[in-house]
């Protein structure tokens, strides 16, 4: 239930983040950055499908506003400036960040356990 409403308050707040002039969706603050690969690289893996459908949906929700927002303007809109694009940056985004966290736990659990813990002692029992 809370999923399902997390992903519609997602589907309804991309295309107003996207219309906006001057807004750009920040980047989200990932919080494996910095760890070590045996964390990061399965996070992102795993978050990839989530981020690239998130992407597709979004450009293709507000792609009637991008076509007419560039049919409005004489000059042309720069390709990351579209409102298709941010709006699909914004849901891949919105999409994408929570399964990276999810997935990145257990192996950052795991790397306390087994790598980073032993090593410590180790460190501590030499000095």
């Amino acid at each position: 239930m809370l999923l399902r409403l997390a992903l519609a308050a997602s589907l309804l707040l991309a295309p107003a983040r996207a219309f906006a002039e001057d807004s750009e969706p920040a980047p989200a603050a990932f919080p494996y950055e910095g760890q070590s690969k045996f964390v990061t690289i399965p996070a992102q893996a795993f978050s990839q499908p989530a981020v690239q459908a998130g992407f597709m949906v979004g450009a293709i929700v507000c792609l009637p506003g991008s076509l007419y927002k560039e049919a409005k303007k004489a000059d042309e809109i720069p390709m990351d400036q579209q409102p298709s694009i941010k709006c699909g940056r914004a849901l891949g985004t919105a999409l994408g960040w929570p399964v990276y966290a999810a997935v990145g736990l257990p192996f950052l659990i795991l790397e306390g356990i087994f790598w980073k813990a032993p090593r410590a002692i180790v460190h501590a029992v030499r000095k």
